[in-house]
């Protein structure tokens, strides 16, 4: 069987991945730390790049073909059917062959790894962890996803109430089959695009402190690190500038102090990261000097491009120095609160300061309006740029539509220079013409709320 598999694989054969549940970043850790030892590397290095390459998108995500998965993780084909096998037998994916417009195609299915509670009490899973890694690796990884539980009471009974002692049981024999998809069955918080942010990697690089510090602050590094948009190096550097002599905790209005004061030029961010950090996936920078091709408007293409790309602080001082001005400390704790709310996603939250500040000509960022218009987009499932400006030109269409043949009384000229937007390394720029941006701007104004 395995042979015959092997002699039909071809590189060049189509392929999409989809999973079968929602996935985790813990569930991959689990993978990690619990199937790794007996799974092997590069069956592991399979599941993490089906993962990773699908964990982003919606439904599946398609390849033209194998190659760049081959060359990524450095695989031949019989490799790569070994690793596939490995997680086909362990029932960590599933694989179809079939045909796609008259041309044969392959789909992976990403199944869930069982939960910790699950694995330990599968003899045959457990029993091959104990075999590879030996009893003593085996308690240490056990006892870590041991669940944390207090003494029992003394002469200890039980009292909580049976299911038929309380209910009847239904009429089932009319019930309707559906089929729910548990990665929608709770509605997420904003993830900010699911950064890649190795915290426990980072945290290990801070001085003068321990890694169990570090965690008790783990949400307020999160924040900031999305805030700005630091990899772990450049994090690690703020937490060892930011901690107490005495006991060796986070200072966190140092901290914050730091991050303000010297994060938020580019210029010093870009001397620490020459020093040999690498820039983590939030720093993403723009691949060519030109914007994508999207909607066919150069202007709107480079916007979305630029609030995908760019993180608050970085965004919002471009848009401060190309017209003479600067970051307001009010302006930062607003971006702050966004963030921590988790109510929208980096790129609403860009193009929501892009609205204020470029289409409502303000000076700075005003609580109220910044809350209006964040519960409203909030509210209308604003998720990406696209749905921003769609939100946009929705809300100026009703206006028009209440204000019929009257002009807005806020809607004027700006005199600001409109900006155009650098990747968060500030090493490209896209030139974006003016007869451009006045198109896109356009698309954008007249968007009011309430004060």
């Amino acid at each position: 069987m395995v042979k015959q598999v092997l002699t039909d694989f071809q590189a060049a054969t189509p392929f999409m991945i989809e999973q079968a549940s929602r996935i985790s970043d813990d569930d991959v850790t689990l993978l990690f730390n619990l199937y790794l030892p007996f799974l092997g590397p590069k069956a592991y290095a399979l599941y993490q790049f089906l993962y990773e390459e699908q964990k982003d998108q919606r439904g599946q995500t398609a390849f033209k073909n194998h190659y760049l998965l081959l060359d990524s993780l450095a695989l031949s084909s019989p490799e790569f059917i070994r690793a596939r096998q490995a997680l086909e037998a362990l029932s960590l994916l599933k694989t179809y062959a079939g045909e796609r417009m008259g041309q044969p195609q392959l789909r992976y299915v990403l199944q869930r790894p069982m939960t910790a509670e699950a694995f330990f009490n599968e003899d045959l899973l457990s029993g091959l962890l104990f075999h590879y890694v030996g009893e003593e690796r085996f308690l240490v990884l056990a006892k870590r996803y041991q669940a944390k539980r207090g003494a029992p009471l003394q002469q200890q009974k039980e009292l909580s109430a049976s299911f038929l002692s309380i209910f009847d049981l239904p009429d089932t024999q009319h019930k309707p089959n559906v089929a729910i998809e548990d990665a929608k069955t709770v509605a997420p918080k904003a993830d900010f695009d699911q950064v890649s942010f190795d915290f426990e990697g980072m945290a290990a690089l801070v001085h003068g402190t321990t890694t169990e510090k570090v965690q008790k602050v783990r949400e307020l590094i999160l924040t900031q690190q999305v805030l700005y948009g630091l990899n772990e190096a450049e994090m690690a550097t703020a937490l060892t500038r930011s901690i107490n002599l005495d006991d060796h905790d986070v200072n966190k209005q140092a901290f914050l102090a730091y991050l303000a004061s010297t994060w938020s030029n580019r210029k010093q961010k870009q001397q620490l990261a020459d020093q040999g950090a690498e820039r983590s996936v939030t720093a993403k920078t723009v691949a060519s000097e030109e914007p994508t091709a999207k909607t066919g408007n150069r202007a709107l293409d480079a916007l979305y491009q630029a609030a995908n790309n760019l993180s608050p602080i970085d965004f919002i001082s471009q848009i401060k120095e190309q017209n003479a001005g600067y970051v307001t400390q009010n302006e930062r704790r607003i971006l702050n609160d966004l963030l921590e709310k988790r109510i929208l996603p980096v790129p609403a939250i860009n193009l929501l300061t892009y609205q204020v500040l470029v289409n409502m000509d303000q000076s700075d960022l005003k609580r109220n309006l910044v809350d209006a218009i964040a519960n409203s987009w909030a509210k209308a499932g604003v998720r990406t740029a696209e749905d921003a400006v769609a939100a946009i030109k929705a809300h100026k269409d009703k206006s028009r539509q209440k204000a019929t043949g009257r002009t807005s009384t806020w809607s004027r000229s700006a005199n600001k220079q409109e900006p155009t937007f650098t990747s968060n390394e500030a090493a490209k720029k896209q030139q974006v013409d003016q007869a451009a941006v006045k198109q896109a701007l356009d698309l954008m104004k007249n968007y009011k709320t309430k004060d």
